[in-house]
């Protein structure tokens, strides 16, 4: 093969990648998509794109984190599916969108399209020295310090009334997470049903019957 057929070919597989990224519908999307706050794709295409994500937080301080490699990973699928009127995103990734004050724009972009939400979060983050509920050990499911989670999106093709928000806690040692993950799936898990409340749409449990009464002060 010439130099020129090598040039030729590039060339056809970007225009077909181009045309799948902005033309070809696309109902569910699948990955665990890599972790670096300084990413290095910076493309007009999708700078656009996460403007959405950071229009509530346009006033904060310092929101490179929003920049994240994995955080454009899941804009673009959710625009993709946006595009596509109805499918289902399934990732694994960093967890700390799911309950990051900057990441409060991109929780409320997420309820906006999708009809049901599940996490499981995997915790394991040794940057904060996470241990179970019980005290004991708790090990992350990759060789990396971040915490991480399982989420999955699903956008129905007629919309739904009320957005439901489910959420659940993996803790302990790995083999255990392991062990876990692959003798039970999403009609086994025992999820708890979560309200993500404005301002801050977290995913993840809060308690907040004392917040009128803490208002009052």
């Amino acid at each position: 093969m010439n130099k020129d057929s090598i040039l030729i070919d590039l060339a056809k597989k970007g225009w077909e990648a181009k045309k799948v990224k902005e033309e070809v519908p696309i109902l569910v999307v699948l990955g665990n998509p890599p972790y670096s706050v300084s990413s290095e794709n910076k493309t007009e295409f999708i700078e656009n794109l996460m403007n959405n994500y950071k229009e509530d937080v346009r006033d904060e301080r310092n929101i490179q984190p929003l920049s994240d490699d994995y955080i454009k990973f899941i804009r673009f699928s959710h625009w993709k599916i946006d595009q596509s009127g109805k499918g289902i995103l399934g990732f694994i990734t960093n967890n700390s969108y799911l309950s990051g004050i900057i990441h409060r724009g991109m929780r409320r972009k997420l309820l906006e399209t999708f009809d049901e939400i599940y996490i499981l979060n995997l915790h394991g983050s040794s940057r904060i020295g996470e241990k179970t509920p019980e005290g004991n050990k708790d090990e992350n499911v990759f060789d990396i310090q971040q915490g991480v989670a399982i989420a999955l999106y699903i956008k129905h093709e007629k919309p739904q009334k009320e957005k439901k928000v489910y959420y659940t806690d993996l803790w302990g040692l790995r083999e255990e997470k392991y062990e876990y993950l692959f003798g039970n799936d999403i009609q086994t898990t025992k999820w708890q049903k979560i309200e993500p409340l404005e301002p801050y749409y977290f995913f993840v449990p809060k308690d907040f019957t004392l917040k009128d009464e803490y208002e009052k002060f």
